[in-house]
This record gives C-alpha cells, structure tokens and sequence, in this order.
C-alpha cells in the first residue's frame, strides 16, 4: 500500500462497541447524520472498516466501473440465502451472470406492458370494496394487492382464494429474516430456533405450492406469457434448462421482492399525499382529465406525468431499498478528478479513495437522495423537481433501484406497478390518513413505515 492509501485507509472514526450497537438501531439515522457532513464516511468498530457512502461520483467508480472487484456484504447474503437460496439476486460472479441471462428476457420492457390491464383490474377490485367513510389497514390490503399482482404475473394464477394464506407466509418469511437480520449473530439456520422452525415451515409450505404449479405448468407445456414460462423456456448457452430448485428459489426470490417493495413504496405515497393534499388534488385532476373514467393502460402512462412524479418523488424521500452493501474482493484504489467532482473535492479536500479488501461498504441511498447540493429543500416533498425541464440530480444520485450491472431486474415492472396502482386508485378513492403526522419508519428489509398504516376512505 502506497503512503497516500495508508493515510487514506487510516482516516477512520472509531466507535466502541456501545455506539457501536446505537449504530446498529439506527443506521439510517447514522447515513443521513454522515452524509450531511462528507459524501464518504469511515468508521472502525473493532477490527471491521465500515464505509457510508453518499457520493455518486465515488458510487460511479465502484458499482459501474468495478462491480466485478465488488460482492454483496456477506452479512446480508448470508442472512436472505436462507429465504432466497440462490436465486439471482443472492448469486455472485459466474452463477450471477448465468442466472441473470436466463432471468432478465422475463423483465423485458415488451414482455411487462402485458400486466398492466392485470394490475388496474386488481387494483378496481380492491377499491370496490371499500365503502365510504370505512377505514382500511392500507398496509394490509397493499401488500395483498401486490402479492395477488406478481402470482399472476409470475405464475398466471389468481391467488384471490390463497392471499390470506399465501400473504401468511410471506409474512412469516419477511418477519424472520428482519430478526436474523437485527441479530449481530443470528444462529445457524440448523439450530432449531422459534425464529428458524417457523422460517422453515413457513418455507417448506411455499415450495410446496411453487412447486405444484411447475409441475402444472410442465404437463401442459407451451408459453401461458408469465415468469414462469420465460424461465421454463429458458436455456443457458450449453442449451441447459434450469434446475426445479433454481427456477423455486428464482420464483421465491420474485415473490419477495416483487410484492413488499412496491407495497411499501405506495404506502409512503397515500402517506405522504395526506399531507400534501394539494398534491392529491393535482394527482386525481390528472386521471380525470387524461383518463376520463377508462381503465389504466400501458399506453396512457405517459400521458400521467404528475402521477410518474409522485412516484419517483416517494422513491427519492422513501425508497424502499434504503441503502445496499457491497464488499471488496481485493484492495481498491482510484482518483477522481477535481475539475469533474467539485461539490465531493471541496467537501472532502481530496479525491483520491481507497478501500480495502473486505471492508464494508454501505450505499446510503436514502442519505444521498436527501442532500441539499443535488435537491433543493431536500426534506420537502415536492414531485414538481421531477418535472420536464426541471434541473437533475447527477445520474447515479438517485438510486431507488441501485445501478450498475447489478440493477434491479424489475426495476421497469415495479414502476410501472406503482403508477398503474396509484392512478387507478386515485380515479376512485381519495384517502385520508387517521393519524395527523407521517409514521417513523422501520428499516429492515425495507423502508415500512411503523406500525399500521390506516386510512379513511372517501369515494369519488
């Protein structure tokens, strides 16, 4: 190591064990608190180098420039493979570039446009039954709506009739890995743990019911148009189908993912239009006038510009996948050029980083999304910055998705979910929040707001 990457290396705060545990309870507190003073952020918790990383200069050079020098933070990984197994979002080097060719055709722009008349005639049947002045659990009937969407996307099946039990052991899956996850060390999934058997069971009753449907499917044979048959129908270039336990863990890993995020994403929405109702106002004159009373289609999106930026605005104050860690493979090094950088080189006072191998380092999304230097007011929820002609954030300071290669897969599917549901609903129901101020959140495995989220319904 070169003296200006000792001197780089060394520059660390130290944290003794007890901050150490505050840091564990509220990391993102932590992220935001770091970013506002330096774009990067190194702290020492005994031998562990942690970095909180809110630049997207420096984010540029490592997950676009060097993604292969870079693994998931083995912590995490650990703790989803049990959920997960090896599904792509789980895999590393080879196995991840093989199983996301075989994944990625099912997400393709042309394939998805498909699902949007499924996701508006879920979203009608859900606001159809409720009545005026009923308060809902939002979060619940969310949650459910998303999860009913990506069955049918994924496996052509409507699981209206299974939601309560399907949406059980989601939970259970979704609850578990958030303990293993607030555990500094969570125990092995051998050991027959409350936490591990209900995780367990609640995993054996779901491969089971994934599994039937392949098998289903596989009689019948043919394309049915969803994610399952995109991954039946794929083959690796030795011409090799899938296993049935990758194409169970891809599923699972689909059904996770592909559910809670987007759920979560329209909670802060309806939350945070309760308190803007200006906003609200502008969000339901948009549909009336754009859609006059027709369903959403994939075709009238863009024509709902209002509607996009709401959207991306809750992802910029709220994403749901607050931050992501990565670890270094081998040493890294690289400058940054002053003239190209200025905001990071006058915040910092050099531009030269350095990280070694398997530090941990963490991408503080939700830090970076709410820097003054990139938006303006940046606690202000206001979807108006989003606005065409409206000045932009660098490309890699808003992360709802990540970036780089390794990217959400359903990044297009999940924007598309959110403006279908939230146009939809906003042409019947206009909703009111039963508590005055905005929850506190609950990061885990995602950005929840804390506790139920309820709503009083007002139908249009």
């Amino acid at each position: 190591m070169t003296a200006t990457q000792e001197a780089l290396a060394t520059q660390a705060v130290k944290v003794s064990w007890r901050d150490s545990q505050a840091l564990s309870v509220d990391r993102v507190g932590w992220m935001i608190r770091s970013a506002a003073q330096q774009g990067v952020s190194h702290y020492k918790v005994l031998w562990f180098d942690i970095f909180f990383i809110a630049d997207p200069h420096v984010i540029r050079e490592l997950i676009v420039k060097r993604p292969h020098l870079l693994h998931r933070d083995p912590f995490t990984t650990n703790v989803l493979r049990r959920i997960m197994g090896n599904g792509v979002f789980i895999a590393e080097d080879e196995a991840w570039q093989r199983q996301r060719k075989l994944v990625a055709p099912a997400f393709h722009a042309l394939r998805i446009r498909a699902y949007a008349a499924a996701m508006a005639d879920y979203t009608r049947e859900m606001v159809g039954r409720w009545q005026d002045g009923q308060t809902v659990a939002l979060d619940k009937e969310l949650t459910q709506l998303t999860l009913r969407i990506i069955a049918k996307t994924m496996f052509n099946v409507d699981l209206l009739p299974e939601a309560e039990r399907i949406g059980r052991l989601m939970q259970d899956l979704l609850e578990t890995g958030e303990k293993q996850l607030d555990a500094a060390y969570p125990p092995p999934n051998w050991v027959p743990t409350p936490t591990n058997r209900r995780q367990k069971a609640a995993l054996r009753e779901l491969h089971d019911l994934i599994r039937g449907i392949i098998r289903q499917r596989q009689a019948h044979g043919g394309d049915a148009g969803d994610l399952l048959s995109m991954l039946l129908l794929a083959r690796d270039d030795e011409g090799r189908p899938m296993s049935e336990a990758q194409i169970i863990d891809e599923c699972v890993t689909l059904l996770t993912a592909g559910h809670e995020t987007t759920a979560v994403a329209l909670m802060w929405t309806w939350l945070l239009l309760g308190q803007h109702p200006d906003v609200a106002g502008q969000l339901e004159g948009e549909v009336d006038r754009v859609l006059a009373g027709q369903p959403v289609t994939f075709e009238r999106l863009a024509e709902l510009p209002i509607t996009e930026n709401i959207v991306k605005e809750t992802l910029r104050l709220y994403p749901p996948a607050h931050s992501f860690g990565r670890t270094p493979q081998e040493d890294i090094a690289f400058e940054i050029e002053a003239d190209r950088n200025q905001v990071t080189s006058e915040k910092l006072g050099f531009s030269r980083y350095f990280f070694r191998k398997g530090a941990s380092l963490i991408i503080s999304t939700i830090a970076m999304h709410r820097l003054p230097e990139y938006y303006p007011e940046p606690e202000a929820f206001r979807p108006e910055r989003w606005a065409e002609g409206a000045p932009q954030p660098p490309k890699y300071a808003y992360l709802p998705f990540g970036g780089g290669p390794r990217i959400c897969l359903g990044h297009l599917f999940a924007m598309m979910e959110a403006q279908v549901i939230l146009a939809t609903m906003a042409q019947h129901v206009r909703l009111t929040p039963v508590a005055a101020a905005l929850p506190e959140w609950a990061p885990l495995i995602t950005l929840r707001p804390k506790g139920a989220v309820e709503m009083v319904v007002s139908c249009r």
